[in-house]
């Protein structure tokens, strides 16, 4: 089954689609155990998009997302997240805006957690 529409993964600065087909796997078997709709905040960026906001290229490779959430969820996620193989977390639980960065990429320091 797939929970994430193109629609959702889309860049928000040039509207161009790109994700990787395993990413998308892990994605939607981490929404299946999880059992609650997942809500995207940030799927691909473009190169530009990432320049333009000064952003790391992690999106522009199509293997991550962030995802809103916060406290107990976030925990349950995190957990679900790293069984699926993501290899990748952010953790932005502090004031408004709270929200979990998953990737699985395989470059560079791996895994490894950070907090934002």
């Amino acid at each position: 089954m797939n929970y994430f529409s193109e629609d959702e993964l889309k860049c928000h600065h040039c509207e161009d689609y790109y994700f990787d087909t395993e990413t998308l796997r892990k994605l939607n078997s981490i929404r299946e155990e999880y059992g609650k709709a997942i809500n995207v905040s940030s799927g691909y960026r473009c190169s530009e998009y990432n320049d333009l906001k000064e952003f790391t290229q992690t999106h522009a490779s199509g293997q991550a997302v962030d995802i809103y959430c916060d406290r107990g969820d976030a925990y349950k996620i995190l957990k679900i997240a790293l069984k699926h193989g993501m290899t990748g977390i952010g953790v932005k639980q502090n004031g408004e805006e709270r929200f979990l960065h998953l990737d699985d990429l395989t470059t560079g320091l791996r895994p490894t957690i950070w907090s934002y």
